[in-house]
């Protein structure tokens, strides 16, 4: 009788190995609100995923877009902005590619900053949307006015994730 126990024991420990051998880690963005954690929005998304923001400036009232790339470590690459003019708190000196687009707006590329996270105070006036590949996921309005937000990537562990 010891024996077979002892190959069960070997048999549950090698399947027990296996399976956590099988666990695929998952890039999540994850928006939650800062004070209690509770999670508000989470999508899968890989590297090369486009995170987008759109709002609009809180003092010169114009278009703002942010275009960001997910990074294969979790981090958020700033690969573009459009606004609507300059002004107040919007970067005019920067040493980008920067020109006039067909739809009015000026567009700055190839700025490549990073971003571990972002902690936002939402504005149901001035927030929009935060879209993943060009798609809405998350509508501010839908958000009580002044909530404190953290908008971040997590790494997860998930079986056999496929997609």
């Amino acid at each position: 009788m010891q024996p077979l126990r002892r190959y069960r024991a070997a048999v549950l420990l090698m399947a027990a190995a296996l399976l956590a051998a099988m666990f695929s880690p998952v890039l999540v963005l994850q928006v939650s609100y800062q004070k209690t954690g509770e999670v508000i929005l989470t999508r899968t998304v890989r590297p090369g995923d486009e995170v987008s923001v759109t709002l609009t400036h809180s003092f010169e009232h114009i278009p703002w877009n942010e275009y960001y790339q997910v990074q294969a470590d979790g981090t958020f690459l700033l690969k573009r902005i459009e606004v609507g003019g300059y002004g107040a708190g919007i970067p005019a000196e920067m040493d980008v590619p920067t020109y006039l687009g067909e739809d009015g707006l000026v567009h700055m590329d190839e700025i490549n900053s990073v971003f571990l996270r972002f902690q936002w105070v939402t504005s149901q006036i001035n927030m929009k949307e935060l879209l993943l590949n060009g798609q809405p996921v998350l509508e501010f309005s839908e958000i009580p006015h002044h909530s404190f937000v953290t908008c971040e990537i997590l790494t997860q562990r998930r079986l056999f994730h496929f997609g």
